[in-house]
């Protein structure tokens, strides 16, 4: 048993040196950057990490994915019009899939990944995306 905590913590180990940067990304891409966003992922991670043995018994992409998230939510959003637009406008799957595909421009695979979709899955919330934006615009065009 004892052989197992360090493996855990490798576990854990990687799963963080291969997220933090794009959730960085992400985080800056919502909040505007800066030492909130460097905060609110390092919070998130610490959640994730304080579960870690339960988020290997289901899907660490997703359950990870879903606290950052919730961390994002609760941070204060910056002063400047249109932060975190697409979150007000759309649903937050959609939202996101937009951020890291088309504002980053993250490969679809990756993307997906990130979030604890299948690309399958993404492609959908970035169609509803397309569609939603282009009826809000529809009906906010004279």
């Amino acid at each position: 048993m004892s052989g197992q905590r360090p493996a855990i913590a490798l576990g854990y180990a990687a799963f963080v040196q291969l997220r933090h940067h794009p959730y960085e990304q992400y985080v800056s891409a919502r909040l505007g950057g800066g030492e909130v966003s460097r905060q609110v992922v390092r919070h998130a991670l610490r959640r994730t990490e304080l579960s870690w043995p339960a988020v290997l018994a289901a899907d660490p992409a997703a359950f990870a994915w879903r606290v950052l998230g919730e961390t994002v939510a609760l941070a204060p959003l910056p002063r400047y019009p249109g932060a975190d637009s697409l979150h007000r406008t759309l649903p937050v799957r959609a939202a996101d899939a937009v951020i890291l595909h088309e504002r980053l421009g993250m490969p679809a695979g990756r993307a997906a990944e990130l979030m604890g979709l299948t690309e399958p899955e993404l492609h959908v919330q970035l169609r509803l995306a397309r569609r939603l934006l282009a009826e809000r615009r529809r009906y906010a065009t004279p």
